[in-house]
């Protein structure tokens, strides 16, 4: 297996990795001089990489030729409320494995949960970048700080597609939905698990994002964002 590390921006030349990716590559994969893996970027950029020092504080490594990243056919998003305590932190691991382009934490009327501060956003940052590794997925997903619905909805580029997850019966069924070709970009907005308002329903009406409907029972937060993002990752992989 192809041990892989992760380096926000990949640059030609020896780059010091640090510590706690160190005490990964020397440590836990027991890695050595002389010994080769695979460098990626947040961008989706690949390079080989040799092991050219790994003592007990560092390891660096010479990067020579750098691949570019592979073009991108379409993107996704999941843009959704935060669920309370580790169940946050699971929700951004899992969406990072499943490949999403990136995870847009959101404030809504009924939420429960609205980290704020660097720790919170930087271990998320941590979390993606470990699953990316761990997924062999091209590049990381992005973790934007936390939003207003309002203000999510209003960025929605005029050229993507966006829905908004409901339990009503008339919403139209996800599986309807992917049966059809896959759009250039998806937005996916999970609700907290009180639901919609009416005003924020109003709002996604406003913009005409479609109401999906996922199954017939209520799902909490991250099992609905997670059975959300399986079906696209499948979907988008087909192109």
């Amino acid at each position: 297996m192809t041990r892989r590390v992760h380096i926000q921006k990949l640059i030609a030349g020896e780059v010091r990795l640090p510590p706690a990716q160190s005490l990964h590559l020397r440590d836990v994969l027991r890695l050595r001089t002389g010994d080769w893996v695979e460098a990626f970027d947040d961008a989706g950029a690949s390079a080989d990489a040799e092991i050219v020092a790994a003592n007990v504080s560092q390891v660096t490594l010479s990067i020579t030729s750098i691949r570019p990243p592979p073009p991108t056919a379409a993107t996704w998003t999941v843009a959704c409320a935060v669920p309370k305590g580790p169940r946050a932190d699971w929700l951004v691991e899992k969406l990072s494995e499943l490949g999403a382009t990136a995870f847009i934490p959101l404030i809504t009327h009924r939420s429960v949960a609205a980290p704020q501060g660097a720790e919170k956003f930087a271990r998320w940052t941590r979390l993606a970048s470990q699953a990316a590794r761990q997924s062999s997925r091209t590049g990381v997903m992005r973790i934007d700080p936390l939003r207003p619905l309002a203000d999510a909805v209003a960025a929605i580029a005029k050229d993507s597609t966006g829905w908004y997850f409901s339990t009503d019966p008339q919403a139209t069924p996800i599986t309807q939905l992917v049966s059809e070709n896959p759009p250039p970009a998806l937005t996916m907005f999970i609700g907290p698990e009180g639901g919609w308002t009416d005003a924020e329903i109003e709002l996604f009406k406003a913009a005409n994002l479609t109401p999906v409907r996922l199954t017939s029972t209520t799902l909490r937060i991250e099992t609905a964002a997670l059975t959300a993002a399986a079906l696209a990752a499948t979907w988008f992989d087909r192109q």
